[in-house]
């Protein structure tokens, strides 16, 4: 795994540079161990985008916490307004937007996510602008920031930011660009985006509310998700380098079985060998039956069993 100071970031990239894909995100990933990335929009295009570079994040047994921006209409506010709960109204919003890939691209992309939300390694939230008394506003405020900050195995760590178009063109033909900061070079600069990231997710953000991805959302994304045991598209030329994320359950032993009962005769005879492993001598008249001082017949006892055994007389020292 290749960590972040064996590569030569630049401080700013544009179009100019090239594919921000292959130029940014796949160098970033693959030292990554740690992903924390905030997007602009829950559609096919946006996600299928933040999810380029991916494999090398998994390759490294990584993990991912994605934000996510929704936008609300007016009639969702209106809603939260009289009591109803934010997190029903962005259900309500982004469940009339079902995920719909633009190809096999975007699909992979969104199966790639899919599988990770399965396999316990990528967690979504949903983050909605809002006033300065953290009121929800209406569509004319949307969730612009697009952040990401990498972690590599040995602590050091990358940061982005930019107002990327997450659209295909956005990505690949407009006149954005983003500035990348790294914790070598100007730590306090990661250090913000750090802290933003973590005030967001906490929801302790003052312009931005923040709750975890509605279940209906989230069902909709596994909708992705490869069927069976198969590996999503993008990881099956890899899948002998992948590492297990989750630890297969070792098969429960068998009981052992149960012994069988002992005779009256075997019983007897573990007794007196019981005695006599505890250095006491064979009681008098324990096997057989005798006679008391006015010479009537008196029947042999029962044998007493021995401390540590159990019911069918098998000792357990």
């Amino acid at each position: 795994m290749p960590i972040l100071s064996d590569f030569a970031w630049k401080l700013f990239y544009t179009p100019e540079d090239g594919d921000l894909v292959e130029r940014l995100y796949v160098p970033l990933l693959s030292c990554a161990e740690r992903y924390d990335r905030l997007t602009g929009y829950f559609t096919a295009t946006a996600l299928a985008l933040a999810a380029r570079g991916l494999e090398g994040l998994v390759l490294n047994n990584g993990s991912m916490r994605l934000i996510v921006g929704c936008t609300l209409g007016p009639a969702e506010v209106a809603a939260i307004e009289r009591g109803e709960a934010l997190r029903n109204s962005i259900e309500r919003v982004l469940a009339a937007m079902p995920l719909a890939p633009n190809g096999d691209i975007e699909h992979q992309g969104l199966e790639l996510l899919a599988w990770l939300v399965a396999q316990g390694r990528l967690e979504v939230k949903v983050a909605v602008p809002c006033d300065e008394h953290r009121r929800p506003l209406a569509s004319e405020a949307i969730f612009h920031e697009k952040i990401g900050i990498v972690e590599d195995k040995t602590g050091q760590k990358a940061a982005f930011i930019g107002s990327l178009n997450e659209t295909e063109s956005g990505w690949r033909a407009n006149s954005e660009s983003l500035s990348l900061f790294t914790s070598w070079r100007e730590p306090e600069r990661v250090a913000d985006k750090e802290a933003h990231f973590a005030r967001l997710w906490a929801d302790k953000a003052k312009r931005a509310l923040v709750v975890d991805v509605p279940r209906a959302v989230r069902e909709d994304l596994l909708r992705f998700l490869p069927e069976g045991d198969r590996l999503p598209q993008r990881l099956a030329a890899h899948g002998a380098r992948l590492q297990p994320s989750v630890a297969v359950a070792a098969p429960r032993p068998a009981a052992p079985p149960r012994p069988e009962p002992l005779s009256r005769e075997e019983l007897r005879a573990r007794v007196w060998r019981g005695d006599r492993c505890r250095g006491q001598p064979p009681a008098r008249g324990r096997a057989r039956g005798g006679v008391d001082e006015r010479g009537h017949a008196v029947a042999a006892p029962e044998p007493r069993l021995p401390d540590g055994c159990g019911a069918t007389g098998r000792r357990s020292c």
